[in-house]
């Protein structure tokens, strides 16, 4: 690799020579994987330069800052994340999931994912590799002893055939459109023979897309001029990719807080939305409970699904925001159906 592609800042604070070293140090097996000097459009640093992207941080338009605040509360899309593991890995619990399988998540974050699967599927290594383009998000997850890079879904920074899976979800809609097809491409490009590609996001026109545009477009500093996956679509991407289709379904995907009462789980899940959003325009105007209020008045106006609008694979489900009680404890829940496409390598 050339000294002065070496000299580029490839995450904050850190060069593309000093990640190399951290990664031999502490996630060797990440070494072979990775492709720094990738030859293309994409190529470190020129898919990085002037990079500006609203999950790095707080200030101006961003929200990386309090969506990373959000994530710690890692539990709250544990059903709709079980069910993309199982959906990757092609089994029907993640305690199935085979020890040394290796997923990448190509919209990472900071690792909540990666998280997750180490609380509900503990017989698996640290083999799921956190992707993200937003620097600070990557950094977090290498803070938190994940494995992870910083790369673009539409070109990828890692070597033909080396993972088992990927997914796409929580943030495809931010892919533009016209890199859609590709960036699955490079999805088929990464997986093994007979590995998985998930591709995740909520349907133009659903009750989530119509939450974005209607609240999250208006009320953050960043806005959300992005438009969703329809069902077609996700099927031209699958054949664009060269992968054999195994389903396009409708996943239910929601949004989960448990606690000792219903103002509290009420209070955090308002809260998390707040948080997960960066939905500035509503806390900006009100203070504390009543900008809570405000958010899961909003949320019970965009979050509500008719009788037909429902999830392919379960017949237990909200059909508008709902607090109740389960016998057990209190639960605040927001219901989101999810469009996942599976395509087979």
């Amino acid at each position: 690799m050339a000294q002065s592609t070496l000299d580029n800042e490839y995450l904050p604070g850190l060069s593309i020579d000093a990640y190399l070293n951290l990664i031999r140090t502490q996630f060797p097996e990440l070494v072979d994987t990775v492709w720094l000097d990738r030859v293309g459009e994409g190529a470190v640093p020129a898919q990085l330069a002037d990079l500006v992207n609203e999950f790095e941080d707080d200030t101006n338009e961003g929200r990386g800052t309090s969506y990373r605040r959000a994530q710690r509360d890692r539990m709250v899309r544990s059903t709709g994340i079980r069910s993309l593991f199982c959906l990757a890995a092609d089994v029907d619990d993640v305690v199935r999931i085979p020890r040394r399988w290796r997923l990448l998540d190509v919209l990472g974050g900071d690792g909540l994912l990666a998280q997750m699967l180490k609380t509900v599927a503990p017989q698996v290594e640290d083999t799921v590799i956190t992707s993200d383009l937003a620097g600070h998000m990557v950094r977090a997850a290498l803070h938190n002893n994940l494995p992870a890079i910083r790369q673009a879904a539409q070109f990828l920074l890692m070597r033909d055939e080396v993972v088992d899976a990927v997914l796409l979800a929580y943030g495809t809609h931010h892919i533009d459109p016209a890199d859609r097809s590709l960036a699955c491409q490079e999805a088929a490009r990464v997986l093994r023979p007979g590995g998985r590609l998930v591709l995740h996001d909520f349907e133009e026109g659903s009750p989530v897309a119509r939450w974005f545009s209607q609240v999250v477009h208006p009320y953050s500093r960043a806005g959300h001029a992005y438009r969703h996956f329809t069902v077609e679509e996700m099927r031209r991407c699958m054949e664009s990719a060269g992968l054999r289709l195994v389903g396009v379904h409708r996943m239910y995907d929601p949004l989960i807080v448990r606690g000792a009462g219903p103002v509290e789980v009420c209070r955090r899940l308002a809260d998390y939305l707040i948080n997960m959003y960066g939905l500035t325009g509503v806390a900006e105007g009100a203070a504390g409970d009543d900008a809570q209020d405000a958010v899961w008045r909003l949320a019970q106006t965009s979050f509500r699904y008719g009788a037909d609008d429902g999830p392919d694979d379960t017949s237990t489900w909200q059909h508008s925001p709902a607090v109740y009680n389960d016998g057990s404890t209190w639960v605040a829940e927001v219901p989101r159906v999810a469009l996942v496409a599976v395509g087979e390598k």
